[in-house]
């Protein structure tokens, strides 16, 4: 007769997987939110770094996306996910410490040294 044992790593494993998957959800919802700042920052920026002048220039860019015909409408939805998506490359890129450590044991201090 053969016996089934459970592993005892097997649950050790699942909450590794567990614990993995929860890190790089963070890391991909901080990293869309820098996208999603950078831009804020370049509608701030065109409107001189100033509330009313951000919100006018949203307003411009709004009216004349619905204005337009479907064909730009498009083409613009087209060149906002390929530029979206070259920032979150580059967010991503300077971001990739953050997850490359994700398997590194959490210290209280990180100078500490551990010996035997």
């Amino acid at each position: 007769m053969i016996t089934l044992l459970a592993s005892p790593r097997r649950p050790i494993r699942l909450a590794d997987a567990c614990y993995q998957a929860l890190c790089l959800t963070g890391w991909l919802a901080v990293t869309f939110a820098c996208v999603a700042a950078l831009w804020l920052l370049f509608f701030a920026a065109l409107g001189n770094f100033s509330f009313g002048g951000t919100v006018l220039q949203l307003e411009n860019f709004a009216s004349r996306y619905v204005a337009a015909s479907a064909e730009r409408q498009v083409r613009f939805a087209h060149f906002f996910w390929l530029t979206s998506a070259g920032l979150f490359a580059a967010v991503g890129f300077f971001r990739r410490h953050s997850l490359l450590a994700r398997g590194a044991a959490a210290t209280s201090d990180p100078r500490e040294n551990h010996h035997g």
